[in-house]
């Protein structure tokens, strides 16, 4: 089925037999078998029964708390592992010439997607421009293997995402929309707040894959091991993050589908507003169904799973 998303006030959830009755306002929208909920989104103003919880994370089905942003506030998920894959995992990400090996695996994996998305709107937009962009790209993805420093390998991704970022208003309709550049936290306008938005679902979906495969979310080789944020899950993003949200928020935005008029302005930033949110979320399900010949015929979801097992089976040898 995909995700239950219960965000709105007056939703709820409990738990009627082998389903999970969905309410609104006290009122029963739906019935849906719980095994065919790959996890339920909870909004701040949605309530779900503790016997649903229990039946959901006793199926290994992870309930994930969210923000007024889609920020993921905190989770609920069975991702028991055994100590010998966690030592084996601890073991790879402390060895310096494996953390290297890994980060420029991924490095160049997400320079190859920026140069992919660019590529795909070489026959619609300005192409000159979008092939000089390319081949500055891949000057960036060529360096990355030279490169045997982890800072050096940081700067190199980091000019490699100003160049993507660069090529954007060749990529989008300036009479709508307003780019400056990426700005991340926090967002200052529209777009920016839509990428946002969609690394937050990201965050979530590669999250729930990480626990499917058994890897400890804590212990990355990229991002910082500080403790405020789970490396493992941000290190994994940076293979999705272009053929997956990247590719779907520009599809919104040059079909029309999501508006200027769809956003606010608050002191925390912008922010899709909440009809908007419900229109994301339905887009967004259908987007993460459809399958793709690219995929090996797979849906984005499924496809995220596949990348994620493979990386995992690699730390095995």
């Amino acid at each position: 089925m995909g995700m239950l998303y219960l965000i709105s006030a007056g939703s709820s959830a409990r738990k009627a037999g082998p389903r999970i009755a969905v309410e609104k306002d006290g009122e029963i929208i739906g019935r849906l078998p719980i095994r065919s909920i790959d996890g339920v989104i909870l909004g701040r103003n949605a309530q779900i029964s503790t016997q649903a919880i229990f039946e959901l994370i006793e199926l290994s089905i992870p309930v994930i708390y969210i923000d007024d942003y889609g920020k993921i506030v905190g989770n609920l998920c069975n991702d028991k592992q055994t100590a010998a894959r966690l030592f084996r995992q601890l073991e790879i990400f402390n060895n310096a010439d494996k953390q290297i090996l890994l980060t420029q695996e991924i490095i160049t994996e997400k320079i190859l997607n920026q140069q992919n998305i660019l590529k795909q709107y070489t026959k619609t937009k300005d192409a000159e421009k979008l092939l000089g962009k390319i081949k500055r790209l891949k000057v960036q993805a060529e360096k990355i293997n030279s490169l045997n420093d982890l800072e050096e390998i940081r700067g190199a991704e980091g000019m490699a995402s100003k160049i993507y970022f660069s090529a954007f208003p060749e990529l989008i309709d300036l009479t709508r929309w307003n780019w400056k550049g990426r700005s991340q936290h926090p967002a200052t306008d529209p777009i920016n707040a839509l990428l946002n938005y969609g690394y937050a679902f990201l965050e979530r979906e590669v999250r729930i894959v990480t626990a499917i495969v058994k890897l400890d979310a804590r212990i990355g080789f990229f991002h910082s091991n500080d403790g405020r944020k789970d490396a493992l899950v941000f290190d994994l993003m940076e293979f999705f993050r272009q053929p997956v949200i990247d590719r779907f928020v520009l599809s919104l935005l040059n079909r029309k589908m999501i508006s200027p008029e769809d956003f606010e302005k608050t002191a925390e930033g912008c922010r899709l507003k909440f009809e908007a949110q419900k229109v994301w979320c339905t887009r967004y399900e259908e987007y993460m169904a459809k399958k793709y010949r690219e995929y090996g015929d797979k849906n984005s979801r499924d496809m995220i799973l596949e990348r994620v097992k493979t990386f995992a089976e690699c730390l095995k040898r």
